[in-house]
């Protein structure tokens, strides 16, 4: 297979999963998913049950045990005593969705804000910011509390959508500018994509994440990549801005690779994630 397109994500997902291997038997553990909705069904909630269990089991994770408290709203889940339970919060937690962008340039970007904007004026810019970094500038915490107020009155601009990324050591939040087509949507999204799954580098090493799209729209990522030539296209994960590659070359295959230093436990965290459903509820971890 031609690979058609590296991508290098530095993103922390070695705190969302667990080891693959299995646990022993002894005192149980356990973690509270509390539904953020509202008028939630059993139905529903079922259904989310049953996505988390087939994420848990693709992972690798065999050993648990799923109940549904419909009264409270709520999903409960045992493992045995030895399970690191912090490592798995993102694969229960997470709805799932995943979209492609295309990006706005920093000098794009410049035309969209007024240089007196409040929102420029809570975030810090990186001098050697290069031309094709779609991110509008990066805060620390309590900037982005803020940044977040202003927000919530902003007048959305038009074609684009505004999300912030994960937390970096190096730059805080980053928040970036994304175009939409005129109907508001990504380029692509989860129903595009046909599978996803993990192959072997050439080297025997390597773990490699191995995005493929369905055929119907290969064209659309053909005729995107060509016309962002040297510009990100953003991967967003659950309206989180988790990597910007820049596009070196046209994907006509609609394979897309997304390589890293990734332990197999790492890589195994996004076909568990992808190849199930979409969570249908919104899910907040009780401490």
């Amino acid at each position: 297979m031609k690979r058609l397109l590296y991508i290098v994500i530095s993103i922390v997902i070695a705190t969302t999963i667990a080891s693959s291997g299995q646990p022993s038997y002894g005192t149980n553990k356990s973690i509270t998913l509390q539904s953020t909705g509202k008028n939630i069904g059993s139905e529903a909630l079922k259904q989310s049950a049953d996505i988390i269990s087939t994420r848990l089991k693709m992972y690798g994770i065999s050993s648990f045990e799923v109940k549904v408290a419909a009264d409270k709203g709520q999903i409960n889940i045992q493992f045995p005593d030895n399970t690191d339970i912090s490592k798995i919060e993102g694969l229960v937690t997470a709805k799932g969705d995943l979209k492609f962008y295309e990006t706005y340039t920093h000098t794009e970007i410049e035309g969209l804000f007024k240089e007196d904007s409040p929102l420029l004026k809570l975030l810090h810019h990186d001098q050697e910011q290069s031309s094709s970094d779609p991110r509008i500038g990066c805060s620390g915490n309590d900037d982005r509390k803020k940044a977040d107020e202003y927000l919530r009155s902003f007048v959305p601009v038009r074609n684009c959508k505004i999300f912030w990324g994960f937390d970096s050591k190096k730059s805080g939040y980053c928040l970036f500018a994304l175009k939409t087509g005129e109907d508001g949507k990504a380029l692509l999204g989860r129903s595009d994509i046909e599978s996803v799954k993990i192959v072997t580098g050439k080297d025997g090493k390597e773990n490699i994440i191995q995005i493929k799209l369905k055929s119907d729209v290969i064209g659309v990522l053909a005729v995107a990549t060509k016309n962002n030539l040297n510009k990100a296209i953003a991967i967003v994960i659950d309206d989180k801005v988790y990597s910007w590659p820049i596009v070196k070359s046209v994907i006509e295959g609609g394979e897309i690779e997304v390589t890293g230093s990734f332990t197999t436990q790492e890589a195994g965290y996004f076909p568990a994630l992808f190849n199930s459903q979409e969570l249908p509820l919104n899910f907040s971890l009780l401490k």
